[in-house]
């Protein structure tokens, strides 16, 4: 009986050790992976807040764009027109 008693204490022992070990591996790894994605997450924000920068800089040089285009026409009729008249 002594010894029933003495290898069941073992097994039991031996399962929680193996336990310990196994509650211990998944705590890393899950620790490993929300660090992973803490940094996925500041690299997203910190992309997406220069994409919205960029956005606002191409608004801002496609309006700058379509006003010089307007000076550039506007420019190039008054020439036209002033050619137009020296001939005649």
């Amino acid at each position: 009986m002594e010894e029933v008693l003495g290898f069941s204490v073992l097994v039991l022992t031996v399962v929680g050790l193996a336990g310990i070990a196994v509650w211990f591996c998944c705590s890393t790894v899950e620790s490993i992976i929300k660090t992973r994605r803490r940094i996925q997450d500041s690299r997203y924000d910190a992309l997406s807040k220069e994409n919205e920068r960029l956005k606002g800089f191409l608004v801002e040089v496609e309006e700058e764009n379509f006003r010089l285009r307007e000076i550039y026409r506007s420019e190039r009729i008054h020439h036209e027109s002033n050619a137009e008249r020296n001939v005649a």
